[in-house]
């Protein structure tokens, strides 16, 4: 029987159903999520990744990798990901399946993949739960399956036994040969893998990857702002159709993050493109500014963020083409008519709740990533302060007031002559000990914050101009996750709250905060 029964348009449906007490009305959704969330925060990740999830890979049994091929190729999950959230439907023993993979960081370094296991005849009623890990640093437990009762670890040698496990693992490395296909050498020059094919070869390209595959040539992973990059061939570049960037850029997007990783080197002061013209052209389309890439041999351009060094096992998947025999520079008035055109392929632009819905559920995430710093944190609240508060006029970082500097000050309008000194903690840390007193970090911050307060209130000369004047400054200190605290605890910090210049909140206040914005938006449709 074939695998052609696309499971995921089913159950998108069936958890719009369950969040809308059996209504599909896709308004509603966002809020049933946030909802949710609140309550089964595991529940709503999983949902949230189901209706996210754009594309689904039919596959057929014979598609999948042997239990050998599999463990030769698991560690290339880990420089070669998929997507956050994956989705493949195929039919075995009997039934057919749907399968979900999410993507999360380990902490230490690499990743490990969440596998879901449905079937057509339970759907969302009984599922298989397993995760595998690909990460050199700390490749064990490799595979972990739930039970009634508790994750268990299963043996390398052991795996087969199991045949949902087996199937789970088959298809995460099936959906990776896929994603990442490989080209045998002796096939390149017949190769036509683009919609457009230019003339000839990049040689220059050619000779760079030789030298790293033979050991001779460095290659770096970095974040590259766009702008620096160009197309070695401007006239394919001007020439690819618009239906196909369109069509192919999905695939470079993971969420609202550019993924794939584009090769590049160094030319006479310019990073050159030449590997893969549907991922430029699909961050061009949608306004990226910097966005992955692997830089062969030497380079110096300014901007560049440096992630990893190492040789050819860094180098992505090529896009093999046909090159054109005159590799000419690149006009400016080329780049500006090739801006043009990716303005075409712009897209609508999202209304104020979809932007607001899209920075809940990317914050939710980041909360329940396993890998994440203060730092994390403390860089998605300066790029959206609206969790915070939503009328703030301008966000500062890292402000020195006194002898020490506060994470965030926002900034309210000018007329308003208002500031509010922000402490970020993490928010794993515990804000009460016993009966109920606040622990020492807590009561340390928000003495801080008093203190900065007192010098704006003074006008110290340790501080920045624009902060001097006579400014109405509060205090917030951010730690901790609501679930943390007991209805008492809740409590006692709403009657410290109702006292205090310095409030003290969770992460999860922040979150709902931005839930009250979004519920307001939408009663006045807007």
């Amino acid at each position: 029987m074939s695998s052609e029964f696309p499971m995921l348009n089913t159950l998108q449906k069936l958890v719009r159903e369950n969040l809308n007490e059996g209504c599909e009305d896709r308004s509603k959704v966002g809020s049933a999520l946030r909802e949710l969330y609140k309550h089964n925060r595991p529940l709503a990740q999983f949902y949230y990744g189901l209706l996210t999830t754009r594309a689904d890979h039919l596959l057929e049994e014979t598609d999948l990798p042997s239990l050998e091929e599999c463990f030769q190729k698991i560690d290339r999950l880990e420089h070669q990901p998929l997507s956050s959230h994956t989705f493949a439907s195929l039919f075995w023993d009997n039934d057919h399946r749907g399968i979900h993979i999410a993507r999360e960081e380990l902490q230490g370094g690499g990743l490990v993949y969440s596998v879901t296991l449905m079937t057509r005849s339970n759907l969302l009623k009984q599922v298989a739960r397993a995760e595998f890990r690909a990460a050199r640093s700390q490749p064990e437990p490799f595979a972990l399956i739930c039970t009634v009762d508790d994750w268990i670890v299963v043996p390398r040698d052991q795996i087969q036994e199991i045949p949902k496990l087996f199937l789970m693992l088959r298809v995460l490395v099936a959906l990776h040969n896929f994603r990442y296909r490989m080209i045998p050498v002796e096939d390149i020059d017949t190769a036509d893998l683009g919609p457009n094919r230019p003339p000839k070869e990049n040689e220059t390209l050619i000779r760079l990857c030789a030298l790293a595959y033979q050991g001779k040539l460095e290659c770096t992973r970095v974040i590259v702002p766009l702008d620096a990059v160009v197309p070695n061939d401007m006239e394919h570049a001007l020439a690819y159709p618009l239906e196909e960037v369109r069509r192919l850029r999905s695939s470079h997007i993971d969420g609202t993050q550019a993924c794939t990783e584009m090769l590049l080197y160094q030319r006479g002061g310019r990073l050159i493109m030449d590997d893969d013209y549907s991922a430029y052209l699909s961050y061009k389309s949608l306004g990226f500014k910097r966005v992955p890439a692997v830089i062969l041999g030497k380079f110096h351009a300014p901007g560049v963020d440096i992630l990893e060094r190492g040789g050819e096992e860094l180098i992505p998947p090529i896009m093999v083409e046909i090159r054109s025999s005159r590799i000419k520079e690149i006009a400016l008035d080329e780049m500006e008519m090739l801006e043009q055109r990716m303005q075409y392929l712009a897209p609508p632009a999202p209304s104020q709740v979809q932007l607001l819905s899209k920075i809940y559920f990317e914050f939710c995430h980041l909360l329940e990533r396993r890998k994440k710093k203060e730092a994390d944190l403390h860089a998605f609240l300066k790029r959206h302060p609206m969790l915070i508060d939503a009328h703030v006029a301008q966000v500062h970082s890292e402000v020195r007031v006194g002898a020490f500097r506060a994470d965030l000050v926002l900034r309210y309008r000018q007329s308003d002559k208002r500031v509010l000194l922000i402490e970020l903690e993490r928010d794993d840390d515990r804000i009460f000990k016993r009966h109920n007193r606040l622990v020492d970090k807590v009561s340390h911050a928000s003495q801080q914050i008093e203190d900065w307060i007192v010098q704006i209130r003074r006008n110290a000369e340790t501080m920045p101009d624009w902060l001097k004047g006579e400014y109405t400054a509060e205090g917030l200190v951010v730690i901790g996750r609501s679930n943390q605290l007991s209805d008492e605890q809740k409590e006692t910090l709403f009657n410290i709250n109702s006292n205090r210049v310095v409030k003290i909140v969770t992460y999860d206040d922040l979150l709902e905060r931005l839930n009250r914005l979004i519920v307001s938006l939408e009663e006045t449709g807007t």
